[in-house]
């Protein structure tokens, strides 16, 4: 009987391979394992990072309210009731009725102000681009503004994302009357089947982008951005002005206006 053929050799070999295959079962094992290990540490870290970025929009979103909140108390205690104190004083005095009038006239409008910015009226029933429209015509009295929409859909956009969408506008226009010493603004608004488009650029001072910090606007601006999935840039260079783009996927809920 040959060598190989003896029994005990053939026990011999197997054992060899049952070591060996058991030796690279436990080394896979092992480097599955690690990578396992690895790629869930990862997670819990990006998930770490993630639940921060959430916590500080969140503080963002109620700071935000808050100082909503502040301005239009202001609002309300400087402008809308110094005038209706001033109504007062000047009917003690025997003021004509038709400065009263005036006077009441302004009142009111202020009133109706504050109130739009609250919520815009009817904003269920009124289209973006007239929404951004009623926005944009206080301030051009004091910006010379080029605004022009492009609607190439006649889908209803949800209120929310239209609520949404008038703020960003706002907070815009209000840090680039706050900040820029512009002059001039456009406001482009493209609305097509598959998403909206907004382009605000002024012709202010600018800034640098690399060392640009986050103030309560522009993380407020980044928390409505989110709310809307979308994707925007701001480019600026200093002392020629600063350009934003923003593009949001349109939601899936619109309904067209019969």
């Amino acid at each position: 009987m040959e060598k190989w053929q003896d029994p005990k050799v053939i026990a011999l070999w197997i054992a060899i391979a049952l070591v060996l295959v058991f030796t690279i079962l436990i080394f896979v094992i092992k480097i599955m394992h690690a990578g396992y290990k690895r790629m869930t540490e990862a997670n819990l870290r990006e998930a770490r990072l993630q639940l921060e970025y959430q916590k500080k929009l969140l503080e963002t979103n109620l700071k935000a309210q808050e100082k909503e909140r502040m301005r239009i108390a202001s609002d309300l205690h400087d402008s809308l009731i110094g005038k209706l104190t001033v109504i007062r004083l000047k009917s003690q005095t025997g003021v004509p009725i038709t400065a009263i009038d005036e006077m009441l006239g302004e009142g009111i409008a202020e009133a109706r102000r504050i109130s739009h910015d609250l919520t815009p009226p009817l904003l269920e029933h009124t289209a973006l681009q007239d929404l951004v429209a009623e926005l944009i015509n206080p301030w051009k009295e004091n910006l010379k503004i080029d605004y022009f929409s492009d609607i190439r859909t006649e889908d209803a956009l949800p209120p929310n994302t239209k609520i949404q969408m008038v703020r960003i506008v706002q907070e815009l226009i209000t840090n680039i009357n706050k900040h820029a010493n512009a002059t001039a603004v456009k406001v482009h608004l493209r609305y097509t089947p598959n998403c909206i488009a907004l382009l605000v650029k002024d012709n202010g001072a600018g800034f640098d982008t690399t060392i640009l910090t986050k103030g309560l606007g522009l993380s407020s601006l980044e928390l409505r951005m989110q709310y809307l999935n979308a994707k925007y840039t701001v480019n600026s260079t200093i002392g020629v002005g600063t350009t934003t783009v923003l593009v949001a996927p349109v939601p899936q809920t619109t309904t067209t206006n019969g």
